[in-house]
């Protein structure tokens, strides 16, 4: 498997981020027909939370895929590391979908701390159109994916997302959410502390083996 050796400039990765931020913010506000109002605390919390979980799950879920049936679930072609598991940018991807998921629990705060199975369901499928959202307008601009998801059920739009996602997206979500709660009911109460801790084992992860 050879990983796609060409990249878009920093800048213009960390400009199209700095967009798709933007016009989740913009549309979230009008649905709640007003700016929202950003609390730092929380907002810093929940987006380092992603920035953990979320490419600390890619590189167990993948390589858990690869021994079982050979191939990995996708490939990162966006700066791949870990042997394309995740990709240097995973503060930017992960980041922006936790910066999604911030702007939503202030939206539709009851809907986001429902207990139902099937709320979490919908979690998992709006994920995957998150992704969408994500990787489409990067591949119509930059003529790549940021990742590649090698099953092909999801028919024009395959290999930039697929339904086997799903069960982790809802993993993250049942973790993060029980943190945030957490955090949130103790009113963020050494949350230097907190985030430092969650950089530090990030750095250390990343640092592992990062090839």
């Amino acid at each position: 498997m050879t990983l796609d050796a060409t990249h878009p400039p920093v800048a213009a990765v960390l400009g199209y981020g700095a967009i798709l931020l933007a016009l989740f913010y913009a549309a979230f506000s009008l649905a709640a027909r007003s700016w929202l109002r950003l609390d730092k605390r929380a907002l810093a919390h929940h987006i380092v939370l992603y920035m953990l979980f979320g490419p600390a799950g890619e590189e167990v879920v993948n390589t858990l895929w690869r021994h079982v049936s050979g191939t990995p679930l996708w490939e990162y072609r966006l700066y791949p590391i870990h042997g394309g598991n995740i990709s240097l940018f995973f503060f930017q991807i992960w980041g922006i979908f936790g910066f999604y998921t911030f702007l939503r629990s202030q939206v539709f705060p009851h809907f986001d701390r429902s207990p139902r199975a099937s709320t979490l369901l919908v979690f998992g499928v709006e994920a995957v159109m998150l992704e969408l959202l994500v990787n489409v307008p990067y591949y119509l601009i930059f003529g790549s994916h940021i990742f590649y998801y090698f099953p092909a059920n999801l028919g024009p739009l395959s290999h930039f997302s697929c339904l086997q996602v799903i069960p982790f997206y809802i993993a993250i979500a049942i973790t993060t959410r029980r943190l945030n709660a957490v955090q949130e009911a103790a009113n963020y109460m050494h949350l230097k502390v907190t985030l430092g801790f969650y950089l530090m084992v990030i750095a250390a992860y990343i640092l592992v083996s990062p090839t």
